[in-house]
Protein backbone atom coordinates (compact mmCIF):
# COMPACT_ATOMS: atom_id res chain seq x y z
CA UNK A 1 0.00 0.00 0.00
CA UNK A 2 2.66 2.54 0.86
CA UNK A 3 4.17 2.22 -3.00
CA UNK A 4 0.84 2.41 -4.39
CA UNK A 5 0.15 5.78 -2.61
CA UNK A 6 3.02 7.49 -4.68
CA UNK A 7 2.20 6.42 -7.51
CA UNK A 8 -1.58 7.12 -7.10
CA UNK A 9 -0.89 10.93 -5.80
CA UNK A 10 1.45 11.36 -9.34
CA UNK A 11 -1.16 9.94 -11.60
CA UNK A 12 -3.57 12.63 -10.24
CA UNK A 13 -1.55 15.81 -10.62
CA UNK A 14 -0.69 14.52 -13.91
CA UNK A 15 -4.19 13.96 -14.64
CA UNK A 16 -5.32 17.61 -13.48
CA UNK A 17 -2.10 19.08 -15.36
CA UNK A 18 -3.45 17.18 -18.39
CA UNK A 19 -7.20 18.17 -17.98
CA UNK A 20 -6.11 21.96 -17.56
CA UNK A 21 -4.18 21.78 -20.58
CA UNK A 22 -7.09 20.24 -22.40
CA UNK A 23 -9.81 22.64 -21.50
CA UNK A 24 -7.64 25.90 -22.56
CA UNK A 25 -7.10 24.73 -25.72
CA UNK A 26 -9.65 22.57 -26.73
CA UNK A 27 -12.48 24.79 -27.62
CA UNK A 28 -12.07 28.16 -29.20
CA UNK A 29 -14.14 31.15 -28.10
CA UNK A 30 -17.10 31.87 -29.71
CA UNK A 31 -17.75 34.08 -32.71
CA UNK A 32 -19.10 37.25 -30.52
CA UNK A 33 -17.10 36.39 -27.32
CA UNK A 34 -13.48 37.86 -26.14
CA UNK A 35 -10.65 35.36 -25.26
CA UNK A 36 -10.23 34.65 -21.85
CA UNK A 37 -7.93 36.63 -20.29
CA UNK A 38 -4.75 35.19 -19.85
CA UNK A 39 -3.79 34.31 -16.11
CA UNK A 40 -1.42 37.10 -15.15
CA UNK A 41 1.45 36.45 -12.80
CA UNK A 42 0.93 38.34 -9.44
CA UNK A 43 1.77 42.21 -9.44
CA UNK A 44 5.07 42.75 -7.59
CA UNK A 45 5.30 46.38 -5.41
CA UNK A 46 8.44 47.68 -6.27
CA UNK A 47 10.60 48.82 -3.36
CA UNK A 48 11.43 52.57 -2.75
CA UNK A 49 15.17 52.37 -4.27
CA UNK A 50 16.51 53.47 -1.06
CA UNK A 51 19.26 56.15 -2.27
CA UNK A 52 23.03 53.93 -1.90
CA UNK A 53 24.92 56.17 1.00
CA UNK A 54 28.37 57.04 -0.17
CA UNK A 55 30.79 56.08 2.20
CA UNK A 56 34.61 57.30 1.96
CA UNK A 57 36.73 53.83 2.24
CA UNK A 58 39.36 55.84 4.25
CA UNK A 59 36.71 56.73 6.49
CA UNK A 60 37.40 55.22 10.23
CA UNK A 61 35.12 51.89 10.98
CA UNK A 62 32.98 51.10 13.87
CA UNK A 63 32.16 47.56 14.73
CA UNK A 64 31.41 45.06 17.86
CA UNK A 65 29.22 47.33 20.20
CA UNK A 66 29.38 45.74 23.15
CA UNK A 67 27.78 45.49 26.93
CA UNK A 68 29.54 43.69 30.12
CA UNK A 69 28.69 43.88 33.83
CA UNK A 70 32.11 44.35 35.52
CA UNK A 71 32.56 42.01 39.21
CA UNK A 72 31.75 45.61 40.81
CA UNK A 73 28.03 46.17 39.43
CA UNK A 74 29.29 48.78 36.84
CA UNK A 75 27.86 48.10 33.47
CA UNK A 76 29.82 49.30 30.56
CA UNK A 77 29.47 49.68 27.02
CA UNK A 78 31.97 49.75 24.41
CA UNK A 79 32.63 49.93 20.62
CA UNK A 80 35.82 49.80 18.70
CA UNK A 81 36.90 51.97 16.17
CA UNK A 82 39.47 51.73 13.78
CA UNK A 83 41.40 55.17 14.16
CA UNK A 84 40.86 57.81 16.88
CA UNK A 85 37.77 60.30 16.07
CA UNK A 86 36.15 63.38 17.79
CA UNK A 87 33.75 61.91 20.65
CA UNK A 88 30.89 64.30 21.61
CA UNK A 89 28.03 63.52 24.30
CA UNK A 90 24.62 64.44 23.69
CA UNK A 91 21.83 63.85 26.72
CA UNK A 92 18.08 63.26 26.72
CA UNK A 93 15.53 62.31 28.97
CA UNK A 94 16.16 58.65 29.15
CA UNK A 95 18.94 58.00 26.56
CA UNK A 96 22.72 59.40 26.43
CA UNK A 97 24.33 59.53 22.95
CA UNK A 98 27.79 59.66 21.97
CA UNK A 99 28.67 60.96 18.14
CA UNK A 100 31.20 59.90 16.57
CA UNK A 101 32.76 62.55 13.48
CA UNK A 102 33.33 60.63 9.94
CA UNK A 103 32.83 57.33 11.28
CA UNK A 104 31.06 54.26 9.29
CA UNK A 105 29.33 51.04 9.74
CA UNK A 106 29.37 48.70 6.79
CA UNK A 107 28.19 45.82 8.53
CA UNK A 108 24.33 45.79 9.17
CA UNK A 109 24.61 43.77 12.27
CA UNK A 110 26.73 45.89 13.83
CA UNK A 111 23.75 48.56 13.73
CA UNK A 112 21.21 45.98 14.95
CA UNK A 113 19.84 46.50 18.47
CA UNK A 114 22.16 45.05 21.50
CA UNK A 115 19.30 44.60 24.19
CA UNK A 116 20.30 44.56 27.66
CA UNK A 117 17.06 44.78 29.87
CA UNK A 118 17.41 41.23 31.54
CA UNK A 119 20.28 42.48 33.49
CA UNK A 120 20.34 44.21 36.25
CA UNK A 121 21.91 47.50 34.93
CA UNK A 122 20.41 51.28 34.71
CA UNK A 123 21.63 50.01 30.56
CA UNK A 124 17.94 48.93 28.77
CA UNK A 125 19.44 49.44 25.16
CA UNK A 126 22.65 49.74 22.48
CA UNK A 127 22.71 50.58 19.40
CA UNK A 128 24.11 52.96 16.36
CA UNK A 129 22.36 54.76 14.47
CA UNK A 130 24.32 56.23 11.09
CA UNK A 131 23.19 60.09 10.51
CA UNK A 132 23.33 62.02 7.02
CA UNK A 133 25.66 63.96 7.58
CA UNK A 134 28.04 60.85 7.93
CA UNK A 135 28.46 60.82 11.52
CA UNK A 136 27.54 57.55 14.04
CA UNK A 137 25.64 57.74 17.34
CA UNK A 138 26.03 55.11 19.75
CA UNK A 139 22.64 55.31 21.45
CA UNK A 140 22.38 53.74 24.95
CA UNK A 141 18.90 54.10 26.15
CA UNK A 142 18.50 53.99 30.00
CA UNK A 143 15.47 52.08 32.00
CA UNK A 144 17.02 54.32 34.83
CA UNK A 145 18.03 57.79 35.19
CA UNK A 146 22.10 57.28 35.57
CA UNK A 147 25.06 59.59 35.28
CA UNK A 148 27.98 57.68 32.95
CA UNK A 149 31.44 58.54 32.57
CA UNK A 150 32.88 57.76 29.10
CA UNK A 151 36.66 57.82 27.82
CA UNK A 152 38.20 56.91 24.50
CA UNK A 153 40.99 53.93 25.25
CA UNK A 154 43.85 53.48 22.47
CA UNK A 155 44.39 49.96 21.35
CA UNK A 156 46.63 47.97 18.70
CA UNK A 157 43.72 48.08 16.20
CA UNK A 158 42.49 51.75 16.56
CA UNK A 159 40.35 53.19 19.79
CA UNK A 160 37.87 51.90 21.96
CA UNK A 161 34.96 54.16 23.36
CA UNK A 162 34.13 52.69 27.21
CA UNK A 163 31.02 54.40 28.98
CA UNK A 164 30.52 53.09 32.26
CA UNK A 165 27.44 53.43 34.14
CA UNK A 166 27.83 53.04 38.13
CA UNK A 167 26.06 50.40 39.85
CA UNK A 168 22.42 50.40 40.99
CA UNK A 169 21.10 49.74 44.18
CA UNK A 170 19.64 46.43 42.60
CA UNK A 171 22.71 45.23 41.04
CA UNK A 172 24.94 45.58 44.08
CA UNK A 173 22.31 43.37 45.85
CA UNK A 174 23.05 40.82 43.80
CA UNK A 175 25.93 41.26 40.75
CA UNK A 176 26.20 39.47 37.89
CA UNK A 177 29.18 37.66 37.79
CA UNK A 178 31.27 39.33 34.82
CA UNK A 179 27.73 39.39 32.30
CA UNK A 180 29.07 39.81 28.65
CA UNK A 181 27.21 39.79 25.36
Amino acid sequence: MRRSLPLALAGLLIGSFASAEESTSKTPPPAGASAPAAPRAPVKKARKAKKAKKRDPKAPVASSPSFQILASGVSRVWIEVSEKVDVTEHKAEGRIAYRLKGVVVPTRTNRLPLETMFFQTPVGRVLLVELDDGDVDLVVELKQPSTPSYKLVETEGGVTLQVDFPASATSKQAPAEGATR
